[in-house]
């Protein structure tokens, strides 16, 4: 601007100052993206290819328990029912028995499914394990980029080695062996969120991921509670998307899915049951399934759904993306009415967190939680250290403590989340980040 004036024998000389350019707050608040340590790159590099190349190693020799691919299995027969125009959800897919091998995805779901129905053979295995290979990679990527790393070769190159590590993470592990769908619903959230809050798509891969399973609707209240209302709104609509897309070419069976089959425990099974790793599992499992089950559980999930989002909120406003949005899939996966352990796939982005955390900042804290949290986590890593058990599920099968493990871990990331918020280290850091523009 031309303002200050100067007189020197009695003639006006305009002199140009120099304000300082306002930065918006939206970009004081957010520190530009960092570069992943080239030390880093090699340690996870030799490390990753090492645990990938073992675990590829193990799947080559013990195919039948390593990638029997059970549920991809079943995912096929739905695909062939839509195909041949049979209904989903009148019979269990394989048998007669109700509770048992019936379909209870969404019928968006059943016509992703039907490109797979022919595969078969070495093939099958093939594009199966590939597949949840190369979504587990995406995965990673975009936890990188949520952290806030530069996306540069460094980046592009540490893909495959965490995605070796990821192999040994139980959930990640069980979902390949299954064929899951779980890696893909990771791998969609996470690049959601990894996309700008500018975006004008941001939320609606979460929407579509939601149409797959609804789970991930939980994801709508993270997205409102941090004021990502065009983000929600646009989740809702692509999450409202796949249901039309299924109701114009399966009018039949989405009238009896959203009438009411969703809702259906009964096509799940018990709640009881050994295999639910569930908040409401474990509450049936303690206190059984009569009188105050259902209030117990309904209570003890809207609190924890209600601690978890504070927690997220006061997380994201931090700067702490992925955090936050590790924690929501942990949560989603505690209240939902069944979890399975290969529903537990939001571990391994906790694990990236933590791993970052113990790498940034190495200490007496940091590293024990990323390690403690490692092993819970693990699947086929105990017997190497010559303990007889895949994971910790099997180390003390009627044990309260380790069988619901996965639960209590999450509560006690809670209380981690909660204490590094409060930390006057944590809010020197976010000081320090926001002065670095």
């Amino acid at each position: 601007m031309w303002g200050a004036r100067a007189s020197n024998a009695g003639v006006d000389v305009s002199l140009p100052t120099i304000e300082k350019p306002t930065i918006p707050s939206a970009a004081r608040s957010k520190p530009p993206r960092r570069a992943i340590p080239i030390s880093v790159c090699w340690a996870v590099a030799v490390v990753g290819v090492i645990a990938g190349g073992y675990y590829l190693d193990l799947v080559l020799r013990e195919p039948r328990s390593m990638l029997h691919l059970t549920d991809l299995g079943v995912y096929q027969i739905a695909g062939h029912r839509v195909s041949q125009g049979i209904s989903l959800y009148d019979t269990p897919l394989l048998g007669h028995t109700r509770g048992v091998m019936e379909f209870v995805y969404t019928p968006f779901a059943a016509l992703l499914f039907v490109p797979l129905a022919g595969l078969a053979g070495v093939v099958r295995s093939w594009v199966a394990g590939l597949g949840n290979a190369a979504m587990v990679v995406v995965s990673a990527w975009a936890a990188l980029s949520i952290l806030g790393y530069r996306r540069d070769l460094r980046m592009a190159a540490l893909g495959v080695p965490i995605a070796g590590l990821a192999m040994w993470c139980e959930p990640i592990r069980q979902t390949t062996a299954f064929g899951q769908v779980n890696i893909l619903l990771l791998m969609l959230v996470l690049v959601d969120a990894a996309l700008p809050d500018s975006a004008r798509c941001k939320g609606v891969l979460t929407g579509v991921a939601a149409g797959i399973k609804l789970t991930p609707l939980f994801f709508v209240l993270y997205l409102l509670v941090t004021g990502r209302y065009r983000a929600a709104g646009m989740s809702v609509g692509g999450f409202a998307a796949t249901v039309l897309v299924g109701a114009l070419v399966m009018p039949r069976d989405s009238m009896t899915f959203w009438s009411g089959a969703f809702a259906d425990p009964a096509r799940v099974g018990v709640p009881q049951n050994n295999s639910n790793e569930s908040l409401r599992g474990l509450l049936a499992r303690t206190v059984g399934v009569a009188g105050i089950h259902q209030v117990l559980w309904l209570v003890a999930a809207a609190a924890i759904a209600v601690i978890c989002l504070a927690l997220a909120r006061r997380l994201s406003r931090a700067g702490d993306e992925l955090a936050a949005v590790a924690l929501c899939g942990l949560t989603m996966t505690t209240v939902s009415p069944y979890s399975w352990v290969h529903h537990w796939v939001f571990l391994a982005p906790a694990l990236i967190v933590l791993a970052d955390l113990a790498i940034r900042r190495p200490g007496v804290v940091t590293a024990p939680i990323a390690v403690a949290t490692a092993v819970i986590a693990s699947g086929g890593v105990l017997p190497l250290l010559d303990v007889r058990a895949s994971s910790v599920f099997d180390y003390h099968q009627h044990s309260t403590l380790y069988h619901n493990a996965y639960i209590w871990l999450t509560l006690a990331l809670f209380a981690g989340a909660a204490g590094y918020l409060g930390s006057g280290d944590r809010m020197s850091r976010e000081v320090v980040s926001a002065d670095t523009l």
